[in-house]
C-alpha cells in the first residue's frame, strides 16, 4: 500500500497530471468525466513507460555529450540575468527537470498500478490489459472470455468506474450530484 504522505503527493499529481502530460508532448484531449479521464490514463500508461525510458536516454546523452551544438535548439536566458550560466549548470538544471518529470510519471503509474491491482480478483480484470495495453477490440476480448461483447463492455465499464472512483474521487462524487 502507498504511504499516506506519498498519496498526498500523488493526489496533487493526479490533479495536474493531464497538464503535465500536455507539457511533455502527449496529446491530451479535454475530458468531461472521471470515467473518460480514467480511460485516457489507462490508454496512456504504455506510452508513459516509454516516455520514462526516453527521458533516461536524454539524461545519458546530456551527461555524455553535453548540450546539443548548433541545430535549432535555443536556450533563452532572460536579458536581466547578470551572470552567465556555464554549460554544466544548464545541463544540471535540464537533467533535474527531466528527473522531476520522470518522478511525476512514475508516481502516476505506480498509483494507477496499485489501484488496478486491487481489482485483480475480478473475473474480468484481464479486460484492462487486453483493451488498454494490447489494444484489443471488444469483439476480440469477448472471444478471449468466450462471452458476449455486451458482457465485456458492461464489465469493462464497471472496472473503469471502480478505478475512476479511486483516481478521481471528488469528480466521481460530483458526477453523482452529491
Amino acid at each position: 500500500m502507498i504511504a499516506e504522505d506519498e498519496q498526498k503527493v500523488i493526489k496533487i499529481t493526479v490533479d495536474n497530471v493531464f497538464e503535465t502530460l500536455r507539457k511533455n508532448g502527449f496529446e491530451i484531449k479535454e475530458q468531461k468525466s472521471a470515467f473518460q479521464r480514467t480511460e485516457q490514463l489507462l490508454y496512456l500508461a504504455p506510452s508513459l513507460k516509454e516516455a520514462i525510458n526516453h527521458n533516461k536516454n536524454k539524461i545519458k546523452d546530456l551527461e555524455r555529450f553535453g548540450l546539443p551544438k548548433g541545430g535549432s535548439a535555443v536556450h533563452i536566458v532572460p536579458i536581466t540575468t547578470p551572470i552567465k550560466q556555464d554549460e554544466d549548470e544548464i545541463i544540471a538544471k535540464e537533467i533535474n527537470k527531466i528527473k522531476q518529470r520522470n518522478h511525476i510519471i512514475n508516481s502516476q503509474l505506480k498509483w494507477i498500478n496499485e489501484i488496478t491491482n486491487t481489482l485483480k480478483d475480478d473475473k474480468f480484470y484481464k479486460i484492462l490489459d487486453l483493451k488498454y495495453s494490447k489494444g484489443k477490440t471488444l469483439e476480440e476480448i469477448a472471444e478471449y472470455f468466450m462471452c458476449d461483447v455486451s458482457t465485456v463492455s458492461r464489465n469493462k465499464n464497471k472496472l473503469i468506474r471502480q478505478i475512476s472512483s479511486l483516481l478521481f474521487a471528488n469528480e466521481s462524487i460530483s458526477e453523482l450530484g452529491i
